[in-house]
């Protein structure tokens, strides 16, 4: 098995990042009702970030763009940006 170092993968995820497209619609408590807003951008993420990091940090996004103290989450999507062909 050949694995790489840890010097070597924070080489390669620096140096290689994929740029992918997300999509998120959230729905937040807002007066008697609910808001909701769906919100898209790309992000340049290095080899071996989890989808998990990624996720909580465009769900702080969409927080910030709301103002909303918690979101519930109707949609996610995160792909890569770049399509075959």
């Amino acid at each position: 098995m050949n694995t790489a170092t840890t010097d070597e993968r924070q080489s390669a995820s620096t140096t290689n990042p994929t740029r992918y497209m997300w999509l998120i619609t959230v729905q937040w408590p807002q007066g008697g009702g609910f808001g909701s807003a769906t919100f898209s951008s790309t992000a340049d993420i290095p080899a071996g970030a989890s989808r998990m990091d990624v996720y909580m940090q465009i769900c702080e996004i969409a927080k910030e763009k709301t103002g909303a103290h918690s979101l519930n989450v109707m949609f996610f999507a995160l792909e890569p940006d770049q399509l075959n062909g």
